[in-house]
């Protein structure tokens, strides 16, 4: 139950109210996904699907677990250390996400915004890492993997980790056609994740 408290909590704190708030501050529709058939609407749709995937994990993990029976739990993987490493990376990945969303301040979107003009953010946490929330939802999936080590926690962390590749790689390209040098030499300043 606490796992699925602390979820609810993630989702609404790290996108509910900020895509509210942002979309009331500045009257730009932080999702930019739409129906058209190009890679970053498909990486959109199979984030969702992730996502909705995740959800429902948690959800079932707290209200009738004896059915995650039947997702071929990984045995050797269910310690008490291993558990605790995993809410320690959701409370982590929750705490650096919230700090690099405040780092975006207006510029806060989910997908590529060719409609409105983009800033480039190098401040805070964009100051080591070029996707700082995207590296902190991989560290999101990871601890929900060592919480609920089975078959469809390993699926969403290896899914989410190949779509959040495609979007970054994606957003760059855009990022570069639309900023240029200045968006290339940050590049060359800092990783793209960490490391």
């Amino acid at each position: 139950m606490n796992l699925f408290i602390f979820y609810c909590v993630f989702l609404i704190t790290i996108f509910v109210i900020p895509s509210y708030t942002n979309y009331k501050r500045t009257g730009v529709n932080p999702f930019q996904f739409s129906k058209e058939e190009t890679a970053i609407n498909y990486v959109g749709k199979a984030y969702k699907l992730i996502s909705f995937m995740a959800f429902v994990t948690v959800l079932i993990n707290a209200f009738i677990p004896e059915v995650m029976n039947y997702f071929n739990t990984v045995e050797y993987l269910q310690t008490n250390i291993l558990y605790w490493l995993g809410f320690s990376l959701l409370y982590f990945s929750f705490i650096w996400i919230y700090i690099a969303q405040r780092n975006m301040d207006d510029e806060w979107r989910i997908g590529i915004d060719n409609k409105n003009k983009v800033k480039l953010i190098t401040k805070g946490l964009f100051r080591i890492s070029r996707n700082p929330i995207f590296f902190g939802i991989i560290l999101m999936f990871v601890g929900l993997f060592l919480i609920i080590p089975n078959t469809i926690t390993a699926i969403i962390l290896f899914t989410g980790i190949i779509v959040i590749q495609i979007q970054v790689r994606l957003e760059e390209e855009f990022l570069l056609k639309e900023l240029g040098e200045e968006y290339w030499n940050y590049r060359k300043k800092v990783k793209r994740w960490l490391f």
